[in-house]
């Protein structure tokens, strides 16, 4: 097929700045499939559609492209006839798309609507989402008699003595986040880190199974989900530390109750079921989950298509809870989707909604009554952070990046406290080496390590977090540099000499592609281990989308597995993580490496917020003031409908 407008796609990029293969070849196979060949501007609106989706957006809105250039590859040639490409006009392009049949019901693999361009299948996930969102949200759940939530919340919040309505208090957010569920079939609870979102979502759940067990109907069927093994693993363990807790805590709420909340987690596709080699899951509209609620935890890493598939295979009946930071990166591949669904500021509830939740908490949320034709019914957004108090640095620095607060931000972390340093020069000599202390005090320890679960704890005490993989301030260069200075530091102190350049006993390693027939999935970090015997083997944490691996050759725990190092899919050294992959993660201190350019594309406050927000206990910050400052300006903006759909008729 022989395209009319470049020679091949070496021409084309030679043209056109930041072009990739597909976008070349998807608008040739385009244009021929609407018989338009010979139609230039239609064959560049074709590939600006492919770079956005390449970008995470789910559509392109017309007036993006709009009287804009397409710069040139070559940034000191100024774009003339030669190079680059000028779209026309938002009158003309509108032109364009009315005179071509890009209707939906037209079986054509480009959808034109509402003034955006979509490729069919993304216009279909989001379609088909928000039909099942709007389903749930406008369905009408059984009617439970308001006295008995009401002696279902106080059971998991005893201690909250009811308020009256006209008491100017501030709200229990954790409690009215119970109360919103417990008779919808659809609710999100949003906050950032430290806000109690797995504390309150175990509340809600002992509190749903308590309510069945009052109306003596059966115990439902309850699954936990997160997009990544790291994910549901966290949050594994923070729903089991939570119902210990309760045990503690709770006496009003039985044995049986506490017993019956599940503290397992699985990815959402082994919940799924993967066939390998296979887009399409062993579950879908034509076989369902046989489940009656459904969490997931860290929603905002859900893509569109993911999420659609996941209430594809949900029972009608089906109560779905999403748990999230909708401040955080959105997810990798297309669509924002928990971003679109948790506004900020809150749109405010119905007064139907907000006349249920003062009557069953007694809290007075008047303030909160909608003044739009549509509310966030579905939507508590908890604000306070039990880890940041708001006056600790990492709190008020996460704050004001989110809000876009350059300069303060810049001015915050040049204060440096107990939780924050500014580490103000990049360079890495001899004389001036701010990395060299951090590898001794934090991954050194690593190579003495006795046990693999000493070496599991130690590694959660720090991390190096970079925005891109190449580049002086890239993955890539940081896991050699700290590799070097481990060589040297293992040196003085044993006199050995570490073969860095092969595998060492207690490196880390991470997993960088899925692979089902072992259970490692990109992501999983182990550890390079050396047995009893001397051999060197990789050990990773057991999670519940893992399998049992019967290769153990030491005696150590059994909730790890252990693989010979061929057996390994392919992985990487793990010293330095990008930021993006750190999502559901946590450690004690983070070294967070910024890039030298300010107009790096990669950089946006949502990326500042992710990284700063890993930090527990102490974050340091290699950047200069204009990256810096130039990265909480720009915010991440994707494209996309969700919302629109969801709001175009009234909810309430």
């Amino acid at each position: 097929m022989k395209n009319k407008h470049y020679r091949h796609f070496l021409h084309a990029s030679q043209q056109l700045a930041n072009i990739e293969s597909i976008d070349y070849y998807l608008a040739n196979q385009l244009v021929y499939a609407y018989n338009q060949a010979d139609n230039k501007l239609l064959y560049h609106v074709f590939m600006a559609l492919s770079e956005s989706l390449r970008q995470g957006h789910t559509c392109l809105p017309l007036h993006v492209i709009a009287g804009q250039c397409w710069a040139s590859a070559d940034e000191k040639t100024n774009v003339d006839a030669k190079k680059g490409f000028q779209f026309p006009s938002i009158e003309r392009l509108t032109a364009l798309f009315s005179s071509v049949d890009f209707d939906e019901h037209a079986n054509m693999p480009v959808i034109y609507w509402h003034d955006c361009l979509y490729l069919r299948r993304y216009f279909n996930f989001e379609k088909e989402l928000a039909q099942a969102i709007k389903g749930k949200l406008t369905g009408t759940r059984q009617q439970t008699d308001l006295a008995l939530l009401t002696q279902c919340l106080h059971c998991v919040f005893p201690d909250t003595k009811s308020l009256n309505v006209k008491e100017n208090k501030e709200p229990d957010w954790q409690m009215i986040s119970v109360a919103n569920a417990l008779n919808k079939d659809f609710t999100i609870i949003a906050g950032g880190p430290g806000t109690g979102k797995t504390y309150t979502v175990t509340k809600l759940l002992a509190a749903i199974i308590l309510k069945a067990k009052l109306q003596q109907k059966a115990l439902p069927t309850i699954a936990m989900v997160a997009p990544t093994g790291k994910a549901a693993q966290r949050l594994s363990e923070s729903i089991g530390k939570t119902v210990s807790q309760f045990r503690r805590q709770l006496n009003t709420l039985s044995d049986d109750i506490l017993a019956a909340i599940p503290e397992q987690a699985q990815t959402i596709h082994r919940l799924l079921g993967v066939i390998p080699n296979q887009l399409q899951f062993k579950h879908h509209q034509d076989n369902l989950l046989a489940i009656e609620v459904l969490l997931v935890d860290e929603a905002s890493m859900v893509d569109l298509a993911l999420m659609t598939r996941l209430f594809r295979a949900l029972p009608e009946h089906c109560q779905v809870i999403l748990l999230g930071d909708a401040d955080q990166l959105p997810s990798v591949q297309s669509g924002s989707v928990l971003n679109e669904l948790a506004p900020k500021p809150h749109l405010g509830y119905s007064k139907t909604n907000m006349t249920y939740l003062q009557q069953l908490t007694g809290q007075n949320i008047s303030s909160f009554l909608a003044k739009e034709s549509y509310a966030s019914d579905h939507l508590t957004l908890l604000t306070q952070s039990r880890r940041f108090d708001g006056e600790g640095g990492i709190g008020l620095l996460a704050k004001a990046v989110i809000e876009g607060e350059s300069h303060s931000s810049w001015q915050l972390l040049q204060q440096q406290n107990s939780q924050l340093t500014h580490v103000s020069s990049k360079t890495l000599t001899a004389d001036n080496d701010y990395l060299m202390p951090l590898v001794k005090q934090y991954f050194l320890p690593l190579l003495d390590c006795n046990t693999i679960d000493e070496a599991f704890e130690c590694f959660k005490q720090f991390r190096v977090l970079v925005a891109t993989r190449q580049g002086k301030s890239g993955v890539e260069f940081f896991n050699e540099e700290i590799k070097n200075r481990l060589q040297r530091l293992w040196q003085q102190k044993s006199g050995q000499v570490l073969a860095i350049n092969s595998l060492y006993h207690g490196q880390p390693i991470m997993i960088s592609e899925n692979n089902y027939q072992t259970g490692l999935f990109n992501g999983d970090i182990g550890f390079i281990w050396q047995d009893q015997a001397g051999h060197l083997m990789a050990v990773f944490e057991t999670n519940t989308d893992q399998p049992a691996f019967e290769e153990n050759s030491t005696n150590e725990p059994t909730n790890y597995r252990y693989f010979l190092i061929s057996q390994l899919p392919q992985y990487e050294t793990v010293y330095a993580m990008t930021i993006h992959k750190t999502q559901g993660s946590e450690f004690e201190h983070v070294l967070m490496v910024l890039p030298e350019q300010s107009d790096h594309q990669l950089l946006s406050r949502e990326l500042l917020y992710t990284g700063i927000t890993r930090a527990k206990k102490h974050l340091s910050v290699v950047a200069k003031s204009t990256v810096w400052q130039q990265a909480v300006q720009q915010k991440v903006k994707r494209y996309a409908n969700l919302a629109k759909r969801l709001t175009a008729c009234p909810l309430n």
